[in-house]
């Protein structure tokens, strides 16, 4: 089969594009025919071998898989030639890949393989942060860090969905309007405005109730000093580094919440996908490559000239 795989760790260079044996699903797994794979932060860090993770045996990157079942195991509930959406187990940048039938779902029918690849990991990952951990209630003041991110622009969604206010941070003035169509009511543009003096203009100086922050450490600063008495801060993910102070005295005397937590997609992509069936959620594609470009793909996010995701086509 056609696949992606990282030989040695490193830059973009280390992506090759070729042959591989095809993966074999045990009796437990589901063979997949990937018809669009995306691309999340963590297959730059799988690449590069930073933040703490390990490339599969297989040498093939990736978590997001759309296509169709060529093999399920005996007793699940998906048959050959269904349309699945989820993450694999054996890498998702080639034409075959393995998942367990709990992480995957099927692809509502409103959906394109390209547009289901673009949502297990980012939808799944804000879902739980924001819902399952941080009990988002109605009406809540949401602070999203990055919004131009594919987990960003979900969270925007699923704040917007349970009619929080949603205040965003991007990077460039171009995405404003973008992070606005989503349902964001404010947007600060991080590389002009301070974050924590605007969100407490835009809160009359209370601050919000929540933070998603899955930045870390450039951000931290700034997102914990953004929360009001009794305010939630909550992350999944530390692309600008790890480590972080936290003023304690701050913590207890306002009554604030550090939380973490990573994604459940066993848990969480059943009730994501049904959302995105109905329309409440959509995922946002800044563009599509074919899968063999994937070394101009990993070099667009580490621009961050994006907004939402990047697609790979697997023709």
């Amino acid at each position: 089969m056609k696949a992606v795989t990282i030989t040695d760790l490193g830059g973009v260079d280390r992506l090759h594009y070729g042959d591989i044996p095809a993966p074999e699903a045990s009796s437990s797994q589901v063979l997949v025919r990937v018809r669009a794979c995306s691309v999340n932060r963590l297959d730059i860090f799988t690449r590069e071998g930073s933040h703490g993770t390990r490339l599969r045996p297989s040498g093939v990157p990736g978590l997001d898989i759309a296509g169709d079942v060529v093999q399920a195991p005996a007793g699940s509930t998906f048959e050959v030639g269904d349309r699945v959406m989820g993450v694999a187990s054996s890498g998702a940048y080639a034409e075959y890949a393995v998942a367990s039938p709990d992480r995957l779902a099927p692809i509502p029918p409103s959906l394109t393989f390209e547009e289901a690849a673009a949502v297990p990991t980012a939808f799944c990952a804000a879902w739980h942060c924001i819902m399952c951990k941080a009990k988002l209630q109605l009406g809540e003041t949401v602070l999203v860090i990055a919004g131009g991110s594919g987990v960003g622009s979900a969270a925007i969604q699923i704040a917007r969905a349970a009619s929080a206010r949603v205040i965003t941070t991007v990077g460039a003035q171009e995405k404003v309007e973008k992070a606005l169509s989503l349902g964001a009511d404010a947007v600060i543009v991080h590389y002009q405005e301070d974050i924590r003096q605007r969100v407490m203009e835009l809160t009359d100086g209370e601050g919000v109730d929540l933070v998603y922050d899955h930045v870390g450490q450039a951000t931290w600063e700034k997102s914990f000093n953004s929360l009001k008495v009794g305010g939630r801060y909550v992350t999944n993910g530390v692309t600008s580094g790890h480590m972080a102070a936290i003023h304690l005295g701050r913590l207890w005397t306002r009554d604030l919440s550090v939380l973490g937590t990573s994604m459940r997609v066993e848990e969480d992509l059943q009730r994501v996908v049904e959302l995105v069936g109905r329309g409440l959620f959509h995922p946002v594609i800044d563009r599509e490559l074919p899968l063999s470009e994937a070394q101009q793909a990993h070099s667009i996010v580490e621009s961050g000239r994006f907004f939402g995701k990047i697609v790979l086509r697997v023709d």
